[in-house]
């Protein structure tokens, strides 16, 4: 781990490097390569996590990152979004996490940045008096997940998509 590295709340300006780390995920997990620039979804994931960004705590989501050591950008961030259910003797508020687009830059990996700004997510949410946060696990992180208390949940989780939306 490097001594000096901090996780710190994502701030208006990190838009553009949180989705390049987010397509760099995708693209390691799923050999999806990034769109180019002026990509119409890309400048709406832009544009959607600026908004974030500008509305702190009233957003729903959240975004933790650590700055690159070399002062370029990013090198690591984690996504973390509210979702509110009904309330239950477990979860009183109803409140929900659900994290992705955890992401190290490659040239800061092995360095503990994923753990740094997953740690800060949890404790964001615990914070806010969250007690169930969910995500899904490539085979690369899913000893971090375990390790930081993730687990399989105790029934069969499903996943359901519109036709259009399918993939072959």
């Amino acid at each position: 781990m490097t001594a000096d590295a901090r996780a710190r709340r994502g701030v208006p300006g990190d838009e553009e490097e949180i989705i390049r780390l987010r397509y760099e995920m995708l693209f390691a997990v799923f050999g999806t390569p990034p769109p180019p620039r002026d990509e119409p979804t890309r400048i709406a994931a832009v544009e959607k996590t600026r908004s974030w960004l500008e509305a702190g705590d009233g957003a729903g989501t959240v975004c933790f990152v650590i700055d690159a050591p070399d002062g370029e950008g990013l090198a690591a961030s984690a996504i973390g979004a509210v979702d509110e259910r009904l309330p239950a003797d477990r979860n009183p508020s109803g409140l929900c996490g659900y994290i992705y687009g955890v992401c190290t830059d490659e040239r800061y990996r092995r360095r503990g940045y994923s753990r740094m700004v997953m740690r800060a997510l949890l404790d964001w949410y615990t914070a806010q008096g969250i007690p169930r946060v969910e995500l899904h696990a490539s085979e690369y992180a899913e000893p971090l997940y375990r390790e930081l208390g993730f687990a399989e949940p105790k029934a069969l989780a499903l996943t359901w998509w519109s036709p259009q939306h399918r993939q072959q």
